[in-house]
């Protein structure tokens, strides 16, 4: 398959697909004429690593799931590891997005919003 089609077929830009070749995280095959060609295991790497992103592993993290999902002799406890970290990671980030979303909640409503210049946002922003 060409990067066109890869890239059609699963939604993703073709410089996307060449950042993870070159990352080495895939490989194609070049025609003579230097087109990109890519085989049904490459194919399948692809969508992998599409679809571990779109669950929010980084490339460092998706490299390691590749590996694994490239071994057949494999343990799930590895990659339930990996996955349970990237669980804890993302509820930290949500409590911190709930901490700013209180904060903001409340500069919003102390600001009055009208046309005097006192503004408690810009006071909180320029605090030290």
């Amino acid at each position: 398959m060409f990067i066109q089609q890869v890239a059609k077929k699963l939604n993703i830009t073709t410089r996307t697909i060449r950042h993870y070749e070159d990352l080495g995280i895939i490989k194609s095959k070049r025609l003579e004429n230097n087109y990109r060609v890519y085989d049904t295991k490459n194919y399948d790497k692809l969508k992998f690593l599409v679809r571990a992103r779109n669950l929010g592993f980084s490339l460092k993290e998706c490299k390691e799931l590749i590996k694994l999902f490239e071994n057949d002799s494999r343990q799930s406890s590895s990659v339930r590891e990996i996955a349970k970290k990237k669980l804890n990671d993302l509820k930290l980030q949500i409590q911190e997005l709930d901490n700013l979303k209180v904060s903001l909640e409340w500069l919003v409503k102390k600001c009055p919003g009208n046309e005097k210049p006192n503004c408690p946002i810009i006071d909180e922003l320029a605090k030290d």
